[in-house]
């Protein structure tokens, strides 16, 4: 839609904007979502919402994304920040936001532009606005670069303390996966738009001196698109018609595509190389790098862009050119032609330079201009690649890995090369590629120091996120087997092979080299010496240590508080273990705040390599907390940040993690249809991540009725399992509930006794809660029903104090299986009652339908009148039929009459059998 065109068809859309500002303007936050297809109206919708954001007194900052810049970092928020930037309270916090938005940061490891800085720097910049409020209005976002989604979803997620309003806008079919789900849960300060078409009634209001046989034409050529309607009305009746004959309703934006083409290649030469200039120079382009890239005076340029405007081609906005729409703006770039592109590219570069442009946006026209051998060409790019490592790093490594082609020679970058090499690994492994990273690594295997030991330890990484263990234990040997080392390299090295001991479940493996770290490094590196310390909890409980593993926990997290978010990024997978530790230890507050740490740092390095690894142990965290839902969709987002770094062995994890919430929410079938989907991959290969997947899916082929299948998985000599409890107890327990299944008492008793002794001596609350559970089982399947209903609540209990709310609830089911066998129906329902209540709570959709089954095997509650329940306690109490009489003034026959009737309804024939009978009926009610 034309920018002077009336907004027709719309008064529902802006009816919703006014409510969002309104929300904001009353000190609020509003989230709101514009999308539609191409041309549908959004950028109108936005100038329209810009319009009431101002009027209400709210600071305005306008971005739009370019399908030329996708591959610019933070290209979005260039234009968006300046209004934030000009404020007077930005001062150093702006300048720091506006060198590393813009790429000015000077290259070199201490001053990688990382995002960790940048977000918050952004959303402190929106908290310190001396407006009322700030409206961020975001414009294209499907053409967005990675970095500005990111930084967009965070601000979603992590909301500016003062009023403030994100609106966005996409196309339908191509949506911003993570700014889509980041305003899905903005609940009620969301505002959801979807652009409908126009009908004929809005187009008929769109085209009043239009004849109304044409506007018809119009409408069904158009489909009521309103970019369409506006190209379409400048076209012929003829042409018209042909579209309407030949097309569907519809028309695709290739059509309209040729249409735009047809209205540049019709402007004479000096206005087609203004707007192929201005496609080439950028969504907001200057006019002084239109000239030079136009090779064309300024003076002629401004005239050229007058007459653009007139046209309807181009806007001017403050001494920049912005074409109307992205497809106009399309179609001058594909015009322009291929060669002519390349020159004009080189051009913008050049003059970028010599005015001091940003780093990313040089970078973006070199990367399109530059010839091989071009030595100034690949300087930029290493600068960018280098700057960029951290923030961008798929983009940095397309920069890094251009720049290497366009000196082949070794000797053209000298010393230089081997460094630009790791870093360019370095940026292929943060940004998914492993297996380029990994090839890329490979080169330097004899470089000289410290490349070399920082590309073993590097490659070492990358091998394990592989899932090749063996390879990373192999390189990391190798290393340490050669020359001297200095003493923090040998201990990052110790730090990985105290890691990869832990995945191949080796305590002892994993305690020693933690502590030969230690020794080289000791507390002087505290991120470092956090990782060896938690490390070491990790390996002390996997060799049963409980102590041991508390003790190092402690010091690990003391450590990670006195260490800063920065120099934590590079070891944030620490608090992966760290947490585990805390789970399994019971102290689940501390694992939750050591991942809300860990969320911190890579809150916004979407494609960090922990990521997936620290989604995956919250999952396992949420579980347990009985957070099932929220628990399954971790992993999935473990899943998918998996496979943007390119890990199948993560993927694989998750995958193993989610097998329990999965079984409790969907049942054994669905959890087992994900282990075979899990086996199909091969992994996990190492072994730690391998057991967590072997006990799930053990505990689901006993849900699913497979007793022998779950023997197979849990038997085995016992030094094939970690003596750690937290893996050793379920081991033993499955084994004795599966041994009570197929009829094997005796088995069942004896692993029941062992796992009884083994959670006693570790002393921790769940893995007692997992012991007593099975003994409960088994001495319900032994008829000893009395015993397991009070071993069971026994176990429930246990799993209340670890704050395990499913297994208690499942607990408390076994125990009402218990009672309503033992003949207590009273005790039965309220167990089952409890179970229910947990299962509700926490939304345990299968064990709910199991639940309900089981009541069904109990027998329904007796009825009894109020005067039968009245004499049937007193006959409890003692008292003869002649003093019950006396005592409700009734006759003797009477009571005799209700007597009988208590009787026959309680199936008992004396007043002793009866009194047993309705105790166990109704001891889960008060006396009357």
């Amino acid at each position: 839609m034309a920018a002077d065109a009336p907004l027709v068809g719309r008064d529902a859309q802006l009816a919703a904007l006014d409510g969002a500002v309104a929300a904001v303007a009353g000190g609020g936050f509003a989230a709101v979502k514009l999308s539609g297809e191409p041309g549908i109206g959004k950028t109108r919708m936005l100038r329209a919402l810009e319009q009431r954001a101002a009027a209400a007194g709210l600071l305005v900052c306008a971005g739009q994304a370019t399908e030329f810049e996708q591959d610019v970092p933070f290209a979005t928020y260039a234009e968006a920040l300046q209004p934030l930037l000009a404020d007077r309270a930005a001062g150093e916090e702006g300048d720091a936001v506006s060198r590393a938005v813009n790429g000015h940061a000077a290259a070199g490891p201490a001053s990688l532009v990382d995002r960790a800085r940048i977000y918050p720097g952004v959303r402190r910049l929106l908290d310190g606005a001396h407006a009322p409020g700030v409206a961020l209005l975001l414009d294209d976002l499907h053409w967005a670069d990675a970095p500005s989604l990111e930084l967009t979803e965070y601000l979603l997620r992590k909301r500016p303390r003062r009023p403030a309003l994100v609106a966005v806008a996409f196309r339908t079919e191509q949506p911003p996966s993570g700014v889509v789900d980041a305003i899905a849960h903005a609940g009620p300060a969301a505002t959801h738009i979807s652009l409908p078409h126009l009908g004929p009634a809005d187009v008929d209001a769109l085209l009043p001196e239009v004849p109304r046989r044409r506007r018809a034409l119009i409408m069904r050529a158009s489909g009521g698109n309103p970019l369409y309607v506006q190209a379409l009305s400048r076209l012929r009746d003829d042409t018209l018609a042909a579209l309407v004959d030949d097309h569907d309703l519809d028309a695709s934006e290739s059509h309209i595509l040729t249409g735009l083409v047809t209205d540049i290649a019709d402007l004479d030469e000096r206005l087609r190389r203004v707007a192929y200039a201005a496609a080439v120079a950028g969504a907001h382009a200057p006019i002084d790098l239109v000239a030079y890239v136009a090779e064309l005076p300024t003076r002629a340029v401004i005239a050229g862009a007058d007459q653009l405007h007139r046209r309807g081609l181009i806007d001017v906005e403050g001494g920049q050119l912005r074409f109307r729409h992205p497809l106009v703006r399309a179609a001058a770039h594909e015009l322009a032609g291929p060669a002519w592109r390349v020159a004009a590219h080189a051009r913008a570069a050049e003059h970028l330079r010599a005015h001091r442009g940003s780093l990313q946006v040089v970078a973006h026209h070199t990367a399109r201009s530059a010839q091989p051998g071009d030595e100034a060409a690949a300087e930029v790019l290493i600068e960018a690649g280098l700057a960029f490592t951290y923030s961008a790093p798929a983009q940095a490594a397309r920069w890094l890995g251009m720049a290497l082609r366009l000196l082949p020679d070794l000797d053209r970058l000298g010393d230089r090369r081997p460094t630009v090499l790791l870093q360019y690994a370095r940026a292929l492994g943060l940004g998914g590629d492993l297996e380029g990273s990994r090839e890329v690594l490979r080169e330097l295997t004899h470089a000289g120091e410290p490349v070399r030991t920082e590309a073993a330890a590097f490659r070492a990484v990358v091998a394990r996120l592989r899932g090749d263990i063996d390879e990373a234990a192999a390189l990391l040997t190798a290393e340490l087997d050669g020359e001297r080392l200095p003493a923090t390299a040998e201990g990052k090295l110790h730090v990985e092979l105290a890691a990869i001991g832990a995945l191949r479940e080796d305590g002892e493996a994993t305690l020693r080299h933690a502590e030969r770290a230690l020794a080289l490094f000791g507390d002087e590196r505290p991120a470092l010496a956090a990782a060896a310390r938690a490390l070491q909890a990790f390996g002390s409980l996997q060799d049963g240590d409980v102590a041991g593993a508390r003790h190092h926990a402690a010091a690990a997290a003391k450590l990670a508080d006195t260490a800063t978010s920065p120099t934590l990024l590079p070891h944030v997978e620490l608090f992966g273990p760290l947490a585990w530790v805390h789970m399994q230890l019971g102290d689940v507050d501390a694992a939750a705040r050591e991942l809300d740490r860990a969320a911190e740092v890579v809150e916004s390095t979407r494609d960090s390599s922990a990521l997936p690894y620290l989604l995956v142990v919250r999952a396992a965290l949420q579980t347990r907390l009985g957070h099932l839902e929220p628990a399954i969709q971790l992993t999935e987002e473990a899943a998918a940040a998996a496979g943007r770094i390119g890990s199948a062995e993560m993927r694989a994890m998750a995958e193993a993690v989610s097998l329990r919430p999965l079984l409790w929410t969907a049942g054994p079938a669905a959890a087992i249809a994900a282990a075979d989907r899990l086996a199909a991959l091969d992994r996990p290969r190492s072994r730690m991540w391998w057991r967590v997947a072997q006990v799930n899916l053990a505990i689901a082929h006993l849900a699913a009725g497979r007793t022998g299948r779950c023997l197979e998985i849990v038997s085995g000599p016992p030094e094939s399992w970690p003596a750690g409890p937290p893996t050793a107890v379920p081991r033993d327990a499955l084994r004795a509930i599966a041994l009570a299944r197929s009829g094997d008492m005796g088995g069942a008793g004896r692993f029941a006794s062992r796992v009884g002794s083994l959670a006693d001596g570790a002393g921790l609350a769940h893995e007692i809660g997992w012991a007593t559970g099975a003994r409960a089982y088994v001495a319900a399947h032994a008829r000893r029903f009395d015993e397991a209903a009070a071993l069971a609540d026994q176990a429930g209990d246990r799993f209340a104090t670890a704050e395990a709310p499913v297994e208690e609830a499942l607990a408390r089911h076994l125990a009402g299986i218990a009672h309503t066998r033992g003949g207590r129906p009273g005790r039965a329902r309220d167990a089952f009652q409890r179970a229910r209540d947990g299962y509700e709570a926490y939304g345990a959709t299968w064990l709910l339908s199991v639940l309900d089954r089981h009541r069904a095997e109990a027998p329904p509650r007796v009825a009894l009148s109020a005067r039968e329940r009245e004499i049937a306690e007193l006959v409890r109490a003692g008292l003869t039929n002649q003093e019950i009489a006396s005592r409700l003034f009734l006759s003797r026959r009477t009571v005799e009459s209700h007597l009988s009737r208590v009787f026959a309804k309680l199936g008992v024939r004396s007043r002793t059998a009866m009194a047993g009978r309705y105790a166990a009926e109704f001891e889960d009610e008060p006396p009357r």
